[in-house]
C-alpha cells in the first residue's frame, strides 16, 4: 500500500529540514531505518519531495549529464567559458574548475599516474596544495626534453607530488626512442622496470588529449619527436588524436604505425584497469579526439570547457538545444 502523503511529508521534513539521521527519524516515528530509507525514496518518486541539485558557478550540468550518457563515461566536468576568451584563458578557467574537482577525489594513500602536456600542467598548476603524504605520484609516460620543461611529464609529476607533500616516482626514460631495440633495452633497466612495476597499483591517471584532425593540437606532435612522414602515416591510418602517447582512430582503436613500437608509456592493459582515468582538454578542435579517447576506454572521466563540450555533443550526434548549452 502506498504511504500517505502526510506521513511522507513529515518524514521528509524531519530528514531534509531538521537534518535528522535516518535512525533518528525512525526513532521519532517508530520506524526502522530501512523503512525510512524506502519512504524517502517513495517521497521522491511520487513528487512529495524534489531533489534540486544546483551546479557550482561555471559548470553546465545539462551538458555533463548528456555527455556521460552518450559516451558512457562515469563523470564529466564542464567549465563554462565565453567564446570571446583567448585559448589560454579558456584553458586556465577549465583547469581551475577541474582542479577543484580533482582535490575532492584524490585520496591519501592513493596512487596517481601522470601524463604530459600543457593542459595537464595547467591542471596541476591550479591545484591547491594538500597534505597527503601517503599518496604516490607516478610518471606513466616517458619524458620529452624537446618541449618546455614545464610541460614535460617529469616536471608535471614533480609539481603534483610537491603539492601533495609526497615524493615523485619518476620514469627516467624518453617518451619516444629511435628504434624498437632501444625501447626494449630501456624497459629492461632496473630503474625503469621498478617504476613500471607500480603501474598495476594505480587508482587514478591524469592526461591531456591531443588532436590530429581536423587540426593538429598536440604536444606529442609539436615536440618534434614525430616527423612529417610519420604524421602523414598516422593520418592515412585514420588517427584523429593521441592519449597517453597512443594515437587512436575515431572508434578509439590504437593506430599501430611504426611509431607504436618506439613508445615508452604505460601499457594499454594496465591503463584500462585504472579505476579513474581523467582526460582534460580545451579547444573545440579536440572534439574528435575526446570522443575517440572515451570510446576506446582510455578515459572514463572528462574535464572540458563548455565550447568543446558542445562540439563533442555535435560530434556524436546528440541533439543540442539552447537549454543544453545553458551555463549554470
Amino acid at each position: 500500500m502506498p504511504t500517505s502523503s502526510l506521513l511522507l511529508a513529515k518524514i521528509c521534513h524531519a530528514y531534509y529540514r531538521d537534518h535528522l539521521t535516518m535512525a533518528e527519524v525512525g526513532a521519532r516515528f517508530s520506524l526502522s531505518r530501512h523503512k525510512v530509507s524506502r519512504m524517502l525514496q517513495e517521497a521522491e518518486e511520487v513528487g512529495v519531495v524534489r531533489i534540486d541539485i544546483r551546479s557550482p558557478s561555471g559548470q553546465a550540468s545539462n551538458i555533463e549529464r548528456t555527455i556521460e550518457a552518450s559516451l558512457g563515461v562515469k563523470t564529466c566536468v564542464v567549465a563554462g567559458v565565453e567564446r570571446s576568451l583567448a585559448p589560454d584563458e579558456i584553458k586556465r578557467r577549465t583547469c581551475a574548475v577541474g582542479a577543484e574537482f580533482l582535490r575532492e577525489i584524490i585520496q591519501d594513500n592513493g596512487a596517481i599516474g601522470i601524463g604530459w602536456g600543457s593542459t595537464t600542467f595547467e591542471l596541476v598548476n591550479q591545484f591547491e596544495s594538500s597534505n597527503l603524504p601517503g599518496a604516490q605520484v607516478i610518471q606513466i609516460t616517458g619524458g620529452n626534453k624537446r618541449i618546455s620543461h614545464l610541460f614535460d611529464c617529469q616536471e608535471v609529476t614533480r609539481r603534483l607530488a610537491e603539492k601533495l607533500g609526497t615524493t615523485p616516482l619518476l620514469l627516467h626514460a624518453p617518451g619516444i626512442v629511435d628504434r624498437k631495440e632501444t625501447r626494449d633495452l630501456l624497459l629492461g633497466e632496473s630503474s625503469i622496470a621498478d617504476i613500471i612495476k607500480l603501474f598495476p597499483i594505480l587508482d587514478m591517471a591524469i592526461v591531456g588529449i591531443g588532436s590530429l584532425v581536423p587540426a593538429e593540437a598536440s604536444m606529442l606532435l609539436s615536440s618534434g619527436y614525430i616527423g612529417v612522414p610519420e604524421q602523414a602515416a598516422l593520418k592515412r591510418a585514420g588517427a584523429v588524436g593521441d592519449v597517453f602517447s597512443y594515437f587512436v582512430n575515431a572508434a578509439g582503436e590504437v593506430v599501430k604505425t611504426e611509431l607504436y613500437d618506439r613508445l615508452i608509456a604505460i601499457g594499454i592493459e594496465d591503463l584500462k584497469r585504472i579505476p579513474t582515468r581523467i582526460g582534460v582538454a580545451t579547444g573545440q578542435i579536440k572534439a574528435k579526439a575526446v570522443v575517440a579517447a572515451a570510446r576506446g576506454g582510455f578515459v572514463n572521466t572528462l574535464i572540458l570547457d563548455s565550447l568543446l563540450a558542445g562540439t563533442v555533443l555535435a560530434e556524436i550526434g546528440s541533439p543540442i538545444s539552447p537549454a543544453d548549452l545553458e551555463i549554470a
